[in-house]
């Protein structure tokens, strides 16, 4: 009786096997484009990012006019962030490092404690990550950058009292192409790293026909 009863176990857990793969092997081929159907290699398309002016670091004024025409990467950020600020620093310099060439690409780092990151601060952080004139490090109005943050990118800024941090900010990395309109979204903290495919999207953006995003909308 054990061993008939051990063979019928044996017997259910090859049926069980062979089902579950079956199953997947079925979800895997539902996921796949019908047969002669290109797979789509387009990026998203979010919504556009509203004007905007501040001061960049060197004190000149600086904002979507001067990005127009530009494949860009926004951040925010704190100059006396201990940890996370680094880290999207460090991944936007990669960034730079790839395209340093390339005078369609900017990077545009914002400030999020005004009274703390006077342009002085900020050119002495932009150092720290050698920064060149294509890197944007910008402050100005506190209730500015919290509303272009919140409303603007949709990315959550909120203030902290009482605390030693100043405030609680996204670490996504925001992709913006051509024609200002948001593309994608990349984790810029942590062990998720989205560099490579940050990377490989800028180029992709780069590639695209000038006024196509504005033909397609």
């Amino acid at each position: 009786m054990r061993r008939l009863a051990l063979i019928l176990f044996a017997a259910l857990v090859v049926l069980a096997l062979f089902v579950w793969t079956k199953r997947r092997d079925e979800s895997f081929v539902l996921l796949q484009p019908p047969p002669g159907e290109p797979v789509s290699t387009e990026l998203s398309r979010y919504w556009t990012v509203p004007e905007f002016m501040l001061t960049e670091r060197s004190g000149e004024t600086k904002g979507t006019a001067d990005l127009g025409g530009k494949v860009w990467v926004a951040d925010f950020f704190y100059t006396t962030c201990p940890a996370v600020c680094p880290m999207l620093s460090s991944r936007l310099a990669m960034v730079q490092e790839k395209f340093a060439a390339n005078p369609d690409v900017r990077l545009v780092s914002i400030a999020t404690d005004p009274a703390k990151d006077t342009p002085d601060a900020l050119k002495l952080y932009a150092e720290r990550f050698k920064a060149g004139p294509h890197w944007l490090f910008l402050t100005g109005d506190k209730a500015a950058i919290f509303e272009l943050a919140n409303k603007g990118f949709k990315l959550s800024l909120t203030e902290e009292r009482n605390s030693p941090d100043p405030v609680t900010h996204s670490t996504k990395l925001v992709l913006v192409d051509r024609s200002g309109t948001i593309r994608g979204f990349y984790e810029g903290s942590g062990e998720t790293d989205d560099t490579p495919r940050l990377i490989a999207d800028i180029g992709r953006l780069l590639r695209e026909t000038p006024g196509e995003n504005e033909r397609e909308k």
